[in-house]
């Protein structure tokens, strides 16, 4: 209920400056499936795959199916064209999307595997994946300008099955599918009754196998544009989003960095996220902004708009921008400073409000540490303590932004926003709420833990200042 256990999934960007972008042909060449992403995100679904007979499209797929450098992924089309199945190595969601193995029927999802359940080892251990892979150990990676535009495989010197298994870890024949594990081991997917043996030993199958070809796949490598939205050219002014936003608001734009005027002026937020597509229309994902925006007729000034596509390849039908945050202010200096030492007071007087509430949004305020053990004692139920405690020495996983009984204390207990326990903490130089909810979090599993005088022991160490 309270606990909410963090999970760690990763989102970052891959450091690469392409797109991916791919074409995979059947073992006996007359269909082709074409997988565009919209995005270079780890883990990334978001995009659409296209299914031909020759050149003629027999159906179209949801989702992308990235083909990555590293050898951690490969696609397999049937001789048909109807089977479509996809390995990766990692499982970045819990999603059966998202499984190590997944199979499409006619572009719907028809089953999935995790690792553990296709390749029979336990995903837990480092070297079992679904697929073998010995990119890291055989790639001379300076001499192949890995991350550049012209990237050119090189290899070191190695053993035979090293090589091969660099190559061919995943090999097919007569519409049947070997995979190599990271174990070491082969399993067999037969995509004409979806009919799977695994834990076949290496050794014993090679011979039989080795000559058999991969999937004729080809890796482009499309620019992902690097601009954000606010550079974005509407095609009938010239202008760019920015530009337009401030004559129709009548504000001037501040740059996020600038921090001598964010002390200086009130200014007001707007964030968003979206796509732009190839006809030149940017379609919105999300869209945050403080309330001096009309945010319904914003969103319709910009589904109005029409910018210059060529923002994005002309193989991307859409491309996601994950980046717009710009400030804006009065373009009046001195209604912009006035703006601000009034909104500064406004959050003084709301925070000296806050400060004399027991009771916040309908949650109890504690006045101390000792008095917050009390009231996570009361909601708590006893199983959920024990999990706590259980955590101890993981605050990654009680204390993350994306769950956890951490985030839990710094929205409701006016961490963030202001309370009396919040000042509790500030009188103690202690002012960066994730530090504080650490804090309250770590003590607390001290306290179930029976380890005496908690609460009185931490505060003789961090008196009033």
């Amino acid at each position: 209920m309270l606990l909410l256990l963090g999970t760690s999934i990763a989102t970052a960007q891959d450091g690469l400056s392409s797109i991916p972008v791919s074409e995979t042909f059947s073992e006996n060449g007359s269909y082709k499936i074409k997988s565009i992403a919209f995005n270079n995100t780890p883990g990334n679904i978001d995009g659409v795959s296209y299914v031909y007979n020759g050149e003629q499209l027999m159906y179209q797929i949801p989702r992308s199916f990235d083909m990555l450098l590293d050898n951690s992924t490969r696609i397999v089309l049937s001789n048909d064209g109807r089977i479509v199945v996809y390995y990766h190595n990692k499982k970045y969601r819990p999603e059966k999307e998202y499984d190590n193995v997944v199979v499409y029927k006619e572009g719907v999802l028809f089953g999935s595997f995790t690792t553990d359940q296709y390749a029979a080892c336990s995903s837990k251990d480092n070297d079992c994946t679904v697929l073998y892979n010995n990119y890291d150990a055989v790639i001379d990676y300076k001499r192949s300008d890995y991350g550049k535009s012209d990237y050119k495989k090189v290899l070191r010197s190695m053993d035979e099955d090293e090589e091969w298994l660099h190559n061919k870890m995943l090999v097919i024949k007569d519409n049947i599918i070997y995979t190599v594990s990271g174990k070491k081991k082969i399993s067999v997917f037969h995509t004409d009754n979806l009919v799977l043996e695994k834990d076949v030993d290496f050794d014993k199958l090679y011979p039989f196998i080795k000559d058999f070809p991969s999937p004729k796949t080809t890796v482009l490598n499309v620019p992902k544009t690097r601009m954000t939205i606010d550079q974005f050219t509407e095609k009938k002014s010239g202008e760019t989003l920015n530009q337009l936003i401030e004559k129709r608001f009548n504000l001037k734009s501040v740059s996020r960095n600038d921090k001598s005027a964010a002390q200086e002026f009130k200014l007001y937020h707007v964030s968003m996220t979206g796509y732009m597509t190839r006809y030149g229309f940017l379609e919105l994902t999300s869209l945050n902004v403080d309330p001096i925006f009309n945010k319904e007729e914003l969103v319709q000034y910009i589904d109005d708009l029409r910018f210059d596509p060529s923002t994005i390849d002309d193989v991307l039908p859409r491309q996601y921008f994950n980046y717009y945050a710009m400030s804006y202010r009065n373009p009046n200096e001195n209604v912009a400073r006035d703006e601000k030492i009034a909104y500064d007071k406004a959050i003084k007087d709301e925070r000296l409000r806050r400060e004399r509430l027991d009771t916040i949004n309908g949650f109890f305020i504690p006045r101390s540490l000792e008095e917050s053990f009390a009231q996570l004692d009361k909601i708590m139920p006893l199983n959920e303590r024990q999990i706590l405690v259980s955590l101890e020495n993981q605050p990654d996983k009680y204390n993350s932004d994306a769950g956890g009984l951490g985030i839990w204390i710094r929205t409701n207990w006016g961490i963030i926003d202001g309370s009396r326990f919040q000042t509790y903490f500030n009188e103690r130089n202690l002012y960066d709420p994730k530090e504080i909810s650490a804090i309250i979090v770590s003590q607390y599993i001290k306290y179930l833990k029976k380890e005496n005088q908690v609460a009185r022991n931490w505060e003789r160490t961090h008196p009033r200042i």
